[in-house]
């Protein structure tokens, strides 16, 4: 039996169980990256030596472009490997069988991009120079923590007024499809996990702001103020056209994000609620992305250490 027999096979039940996102994120992984490789193999042929060869290609020269991928990406290669693999198993198509992969360390700096305080202050001036619908995404986020998806599916009817909050319920996105003449299409689902359902507060300075512009039609989507929403990828690009236009430095959107949750946990904030807040799985997720000692509080600890 092919490799990619049990692929396809593979993908056909996740299908009928999976979020539709999900599922597109299986066959592109599969389709672009498992397939080419491994999937004119001998079921039997996909052993831990020739896994192993493929990480290793993947992650030092990448495919066709030359492009080597990100660890991270390939570890999720891997893990999506396995689970074939023990489908297989499960159907009886192999024996069970222990597959352990290393992988080429990966040097990154450490830590979230973030706006410094004096960017944060510049960014923030420069929306309210210039506020609209499309602007005031960008102030909501960096003030919310709202992921891009999220922001691109809200609806003036997620805010209430009345008790300060943005209720949390969906998100947009692009997915990729099966159809070979529409590759992608966008689809408006519940938000990445359960815990990303949530109630974010609002500062008193963003609702004083919000009233000043507020749609009173409420199925409006709040980044347009009509029946339509603006994809992700096309806000990304009036936001970095923004940064460049008022000379701010350039990061990506998702540090809108970074940043809102480091300027509160340095305000004192506790990790649980910035956790919430957010919509992380769980607080250690919150622990691990920003909080970090600084210096001086790590100097504290050795000098603990006494000298005879």
């Amino acid at each position: 039996m092919l490799f990619q027999t049990v692929l396809e096979m593979w993908l056909n039940e996740k299908k009928e169980y999976v979020k539709e996102s999900t599922y597109a994120y299986y066959h592109f992984e599969v389709t672009n990256y498992i397939s080419p490789l491994l999937g004119s193999l001998q079921l039997e042929e996909v052993t831990e030596e020739r896994i192993q060869t493929t990480v290793l290609l993947w992650q030092c020269k990448g495919m066709d472009n030359g492009r080597a991928l990100k660890k991270s990406t390939v570890q999720n290669l891997v893990m999506l490997i396995k689970q074939v693999l023990k489908y297989a198993t499960r159907k009886g198509f192999m024996e069970n069988t222990i597959i352990e992969i290393h992988f080429a360390p990966q040097y990154l700096e450490k830590g979230q991009k973030v706006f410094n305080p004096k960017e944060q202050a510049q960014l923030i001036q420069a929306v309210l120079e210039d506020l609209n619908c499309k602007t005031f995404g960008i102030l909501l986020c960096i003030n919310s923590g709202l992921r891009i998806g999220e922001l691109c599916a809200l609806k003036w009817g997620d805010i209430d007024l009345i008790n300060g909050t943005i209720r949390v319920t969906k998100t947009l996105q692009r997915i990729y499809t099966e159809n070979e003449e529409n590759k992608t299409e966008i689809i408006i689902t519940a938000p990445k996990t359960p815990t990303s359902v949530r109630e974010v507060p609002l500062s008193k300075r963003i609702l004083s702001i919000i009233n000043t512009f507020h749609s009173k039609t409420a199925e409006h989507y709040v980044l347009t103020d009509t029946e339509h929403y603006m994809e992700p990828r096309t806000f990304r690009r009036f936001y970095k056209l923004f940064l460049k236009k008022n000379d701010i430095k350039e990061l990506r959107f998702h540090c809108l994000r970074h940043t809102f949750a480091t300027r509160c946990i340095e305000g004192g904030a506790d990790y649980k609620s910035v956790s919430e807040i957010l919509g992380h799985a769980t607080i250690n997720t919150t622990l691990n992305m920003y909080v970090h000692p600084q210096l001086e509080e790590k100097r504290k600890c050795v000098e603990l250490l006494e000298w005879k």
